[in-house]
């Protein structure tokens, strides 16, 4: 038999990473249904319009046909072999309910970023039945750094060299991770959990600090970059702090995880030795300053609304079981809270939303080995 050069892949999810996804893997060969939330049906109206192509320029640059576009979730998962979930986290519970009646064994369900949904997800499935046979997993990032125009067009400054990645129960990662590499672009390195994934997800410790202490300049209607000029001396100096916190968080559940400063230089191969601090990649970030003036207009922007309640969350509360203190991380959900009036400790994503019935650090291990 000759080698299988295109596999059927389903995309949950019609934004920014979306996009660039389900271009980038057209473009590769690969049959793409892409399936949107009907909540939101108007975000793909303009590939019905269009015979379902898709555009990018930049790093992925070209058009591509997909082979559906819906809003109907079992159209798009009949015969796929690898799902893919690439939304905001505030649409993930949404689109797992949609998923959950018709996903079958065999198929592989991989959430970019995760933020601990996979495990959420692992516990619909097997309330629901169906779990068995079905491989589950988590990245910590999504595999570009691209913007959707105005016209539509996907603009990808850049893609990931590597990207971390687990799965639920850990004795699939080895099979979903060979999977996934028949499929994705870039790198995946191998960590022994989704729990360590979601750890691992700096997001948190750039974007949150970030807007918080450039809440004045959001609120005045500055548009600036967010990354090169937001990210300044004593902003860096917080996410550092707070960089402390999340890999003392994963120590006490065994998990040695890099820095955020060595997952910045990785994430797009960047030479260590030109840089000695996170101030020194973020202001002359190759990457990132080709995003021009692309800071949030509000403080209800989803690095807050997200990265709050969907990690920084769970860390705070993985740390109380562990009996970690995490005063930074903590003062910075206080402040997102008090901003957005919203207890986001009692909204996000905490244990007992994902599933989880055994809050001890022994209890949580054996779940996510499935025990």
């Amino acid at each position: 038999m000759g080698v299988k050069l295109s596999m059927e892949v389903a995309i949950f999810g019609a934004g920014n990473g979306a996009s660039a996804l389900a271009c980038d893997l057209s473009l590769r060969g690969h049959n793409v249904r892409l399936w949107e939330n009907p909540a939101f049906s108007a975000n793909i109206e303009y590939l019905l319009a269009n015979g379902r192509m898709v555009t990018s320029t930049g790093a992925v640059s070209g058009k591509a046909q997909l082979s559906c576009v819906t809003t109907n979730a079992e159209e798009a998962l009949d015969g796929a072999e690898v799902i893919f979930v690439i939304m905001p986290s505030f649409g993930q519970e949404s689109a797992f309910n949609y998923m959950v009646p018709h996903i079958k064994a065999g198929q592989a369900v991989f959430i970019m970023p995760g933020n601990f949904g996979s495990i959420s997800l692992y516990s619909k499935l097997k309330a629901n039945g169906n779990a068995g046979g079905v491989l589950i997993g988590e990245a910590d990032t999504i595999p570009y750094a691209a913007r959707l125009l105005t016209d539509k067009t996907c603009n990808v400054f850049g893609v990931k060299g590597s990207m971390a990645m687990s799965a639920i129960p850990s004795s699939d990662i080895s099979t979903l991770r060979e999977r996934l590499q028949k499929v994705l672009p870039l790198r995946l390195t191998t960590l022994p959990s989704v729990m360590a994934v979601g750890l691992a997800n700096t997001n948190m410790i750039i974007h949150c600090p970030t807007m918080i202490m450039n809440a004045g300049r959001i609120e005045g209607g500055e548009r600036f970059s967010f990354y090169t000029d937001g990210m300044t001396s004593s902003v860096c100096k917080v996410m550092e702090k707070m960089d402390e916190e999340r890999l003392a968080v994963a120590a006490a559940f065994g998990y040695k995880l890099v820095t955020e400063f060595e997952d910045a230089l990785s994430n797009y191969d960047l030479d260590g030795s030109r840089y000695s601090c996170l101030h020194d990649i973020f202001s002359t970030h190759p990457v990132y300053s080709k995003m021009g003036k692309d800071s949030p207009q509000s403080v209800t922007h989803r690095y807050l609304t997200e990265d709050v309640p969907y990690l920084l969350v769970p860390l705070a509360e993985l740390g109380d079981i562990a009996g970690i203190p995490t005063p930074t991380v903590d003062s910075i959900i206080k402040l997102a809270g008090i901003v957005n009036d919203t207890d986001f400790m009692c909204s996000g994503r905490g244990i007992k939303s994902m599933g989880i019935e055994a809050p001890s650090v022994s209890g949580i291990t054996k779940m996510l080995k499935g025990e």
